[in-house]
């Protein structure tokens, strides 16, 4: 599976115009021969506790609409995060990663499961239910977003089926060295491959510095981009199963012993 991994200045909730500069990258990643281009965290809004301001109808969105007819005119699959409104005024939204095929299809879709309290997303945000993860061009991929990050039980679970992690971020510059640290840290506990793909540049007036990243089953980083805009291709083999059938720690996994610690009330 050949990746590339769109690290993308968004134009702070600009939608249109987001997602016209983001079409270039699409381009560029179709004529490297990629199978599929990823986008940061809310792709083409980036994050605002006003919701109403760059949330969208559920079943009438317009930017899934738009990423399925760019997908089949470059015949590339699309990785993007949007936001999703509440059915009721006053409801919170949803922050949701979605990924279509080239022919335009959903092949998947996940909603973050864990709101970044510190920065109020949790406020307006609803906390996601569900694991994901899909058959995806011979692999099968987890999705994740960015805070998620910070809690490797969910990176486990994923991994029983995933042999690919894909996690979007509006990650800021002032923590890259969690971004990096806990990127490579996910991909050496799972024993998979995870792609870890943020924006960059000043939004909101707070910093990004970009630094997406993909990295192998064994925690070495295969390519990073930091600092600039641009797509960065990456090139994913099925040598995660390999190494999990070698050199297999998941067998020595307690997750009994684990459960049942967790569940004590004097934890």
């Amino acid at each position: 599976m050949r990746i590339a991994l769109g690290q993308l200045h968004i134009l702070w909730k600009d939608r249109t115009a987001s997602i016209l500069h983001a079409e270039q990258m699409i381009a560029d990643a179709s004529e490297a021969a990629c199978d599929v281009i990823l986008f940061p965290e809310l792709s083409f809004t980036g994050f605002t506790k006003q919701i109403d301001q760059i949330s969208e109808p559920k079943e009438q969105s317009q930017t899934v609409s738009r990423m399925k007819e760019l997908a089949q005119k470059y015949q590339i699959a699309i990785g993007f995060g949007w936001s999703a409104s509440g059915k009721s005024a006053g409801d919170k939204s949803v922050n949701y990663f979605t990924l279509v095929d080239a022919d335009g299809n959903i092949a998947g879709e996940y909603s973050k499961l864990h709101p970044f309290t510190y920065g109020g997303e949790s406020e307006c945000f609803e906390k996601g239910n569900e694991i994901v993860t899909v058959p995806f061009l011979g692999h099968t991929v987890g999705l994740f977003i960015c805070y998620d990050l910070r809690f490797p039980e969910i990176f486990q679970l994923a991994s029983r089926k995933a042999d690919v992690l894909f996690v979007i971020a509006n990650w800021p510059a002032i923590r890259s060295a969690h971004w990096e640290t806990l990127l490579r840290a996910r991909a050496i506990e799972t024993q998979s491959y995870v792609v870890g793909v943020n924006c960059v540049g000043e939004i909101d007036q707070i910093q990004y510095s970009g630094d997406s990243m993909a990295i192998d089953s064994i925690g070495n980083i295969l390519g990073k981009i930091s600092g600039k805009e641009g797509i960065l291709v990456c090139d994913i083999d099925d040598r995660a199963w390999s190494l999990r059938n070698k050199f297999a720690t998941a067998a020595d996994r307690r997750e009994d012993f684990y459960i049942e610690h967790f569940q004590k009330e004097d934890r």
